[in-house]
């Protein structure tokens, strides 16, 4: 008797760029001047779904299919709050819930640090709203990085951008590492729509 074969599920796989994997659109403008740059990032639902779930409370339409939500911008007019040899840190944005230090915790860990991944922002009792594109590729600092944080997503298209904005960067950094009077904002993110 032949076996029953299973059915087959639709499995995320991270790290190919082209497995329908979520990616998200982030444009840059530079005020005053209009488009700066977009960056598209993959986001990790296997390894890091509380992280992504945290992401994704505000981006329906890119969980539900919705055509019309799928539209909505996620961020409005964010500013990057802060510029460390570690990285880019983007503000906080509005979502329905957060979630608690203990309910993401356990996924430290599970996608290591490089450059170019997006990770959660955190306090010492909760992960913040906010999130940061990491820059550095020093072995220390990514340990580091590894122990105290959790990656959720890594740039598929736009590290050329990334690295230009964080050299533009550079001339509004106060009190080390606090971004002041800059004129470059994350205008939208967007789920970017698959051909």
């Amino acid at each position: 008797m032949p076996s029953k074969r299973a059915t087959r599920v639709q499995k995320f796989h991270e790290g190919s760029g082209d497995d329908h994997v979520p990616v998200f659109s982030f444009f840059i403008e530079k005020e005053g001047e209009g488009q700066y740059g977009r960056i598209d990032i993959e986001i990790f639902l296997n390894k890091a779904p509380k992280a992504c779930e945290l992401f994704l409370n505000s981006c329906p339409g890119a969980v539900n299919g919705d055509k019309k939500s799928n539209k909505q911008s996620l961020v409005r007019q964010h500013r990057f709050l802060r510029l460390t040899n570690e990285g880019l840190q983007v503000g906080e944005r509005l979502v329905s819930r957060t979630l608690s230090f203990a309910d993401i915790e356990n996924e430290i860990g599970r996608i290591g640090h490089a450059i170019g991944v997006v990770s959660l922002c955190r306090s010492s009792t909760s992960w913040d709203d906010s999130f940061f594109f990491c820059l550095t590729d020093n072995r220390g600092e990514l340990e580091s990085l590894d122990k105290r944080h959790v990656a959720f997503g890594r740039v598929v298209s736009g590290l050329e951008t990334l690295f230009s904005l964080r050299d533009a960067l550079l001339p509004y950094l106060k009190e080390g590492c606090v971004i002041e009077g800059s004129p470059y904002i994350i205008s939208e993110v967007l789920p970017k729509r698959t051909t």
